[in-house]
């Protein structure tokens, strides 16, 4: 995995808003140093500008964003039993 065309993100919070938002994890794994996930999305504009957007406390849609915390929540249960 070319480390430059992917973000490594470990924030569930974040997770969840990018989810969200509508951008895509395109890769998972274990840290193999730490007890955590890491969660990669394309490092594109729309990825920076989304970051922004979770950092100034930009409002989404209450909806959208349970529905992906349910989903982010499942992946990462899935991630601890692997």
């Amino acid at each position: 995995m070319k480390k430059e065309n992917f973000k490594e993100i470990t924030d569930k919070d974040l997770m969840v808003f990018l989810v969200a938002k509508g951008l895509k994890i395109v890769k998972i794994k274990k840290d193999p140093e730490r007890n955590r996930s890491l969660v990669y999305f394309n490092d594109t504009a729309e990825l920076e500008n989304a970051v922004l957007a979770y950092t100034n406390k930009e409002e989404i849609n209450y909806g959208d964003y349970i529905a992906a915390e349910k989903r982010v929540k499942t992946l990462l249960s899935m991630q601890k039993m692997n």
